[in-house]
């Protein structure tokens, strides 16, 4: 029964990240107004990183039946770890940072990005299975 909840949650995390690189792809200012908005209130914060921690717990939970056990056993403690500490660290620090990179990063940054996660989250659901 956990393996198939963690299963459930990759897959929904795959989905979500075609759901955002599509966004970044077809609509990259869309996307950087949503990155320069990470971090900007509680809500978002810990509605960004909460999700994200249990994503993390589920690659872990995962692992051993992936078709990838250590790519999700490092990718799940990095992503439950750096949650943990970004919901510790000051908010301000967060948003300030996000910001930062939504004004340097450049409109074919975006879609180059959301090229790259395309795959990526195919790559993430298949290893899942």
């Amino acid at each position: 029964m956990i393996q198939l909840l963690a299963q459930g949650c990759i897959l929904i995390a795959a989905g979500w990240l075609v759901c955002v690189s599509l966004i970044a792809l077809v609509v990259p200012e869309t996307a950087r107004r949503g990155l320069a908005s990470m971090g900007s209130t509680a809500a978002i914060q810990f509605g960004e990183h909460i999700p994200r921690a249990v994503v993390g717990i589920a690659f872990v939970v995962r692992a051993a039946e992936s078709k990838a056990p250590l790519l999700f056993t490092i990718g799940g403690w990095f992503l439950l770890v750096t949650s943990i500490a970004i919901m510790l660290a000051p908010r301000h620090w967060h948003a300030q940072y996000a910001r930062w990179w939504a004004e340097r990063i450049p409109r074919w940054g975006f879609r180059m990005a959301a090229l790259a996660a395309l795959p990526a989250a195919a790559a993430i659901a298949y290893a899942a299975l």
